[in-house]
């Protein structure tokens, strides 16, 4: 799997860009202030902002059911998170650590 793979639309529910909802406590402690942007090609832009510069890691994905599948191209290392998209929330589960991230507008 390469980086702007041309594959299936997998996940059509989890296109677009999502941050860290800031009401999650819990979630904004594990991850900071970060953005999920998913394509439909397979890409996924993992983004968490920093105060001098931002961190940046670009990784594939497939959906399975409800679990959402990542890797990392330039490190390969498989992970699998549970996930559920309600309205403009998206929860997930990584690790045993839920976090919920809200739809950003475009």
């Amino acid at each position: 799997m390469g980086w702007f793979r041309k594959s299936e639309a997998t996940g059509h529910e989890l296109l677009g860009r999502w941050k860290v909802d800031p009401t999650d406590t819990a979630a904004v402690e594990a991850y900071g202030d970060a953005a999920l942007e998913f394509d439909e090609r397979g890409n996924l832009i993992y983004i968490v902002k920093g105060q001098e510069k931002d961190q940046i890691i670009l990784l594939t994905y497939r959906v399975v059911g409800n679990v959402l599948i990542t890797d990392q191209p330039s490190h390969p290392d498989r992970q699998s998170t549970h996930f559920k998209v309600s309205g403009d929330a998206l929860d997930l589960t990584f690790g045993g650590q839920p976090a919920r991230f809200r739809r950003a507008a475009a």
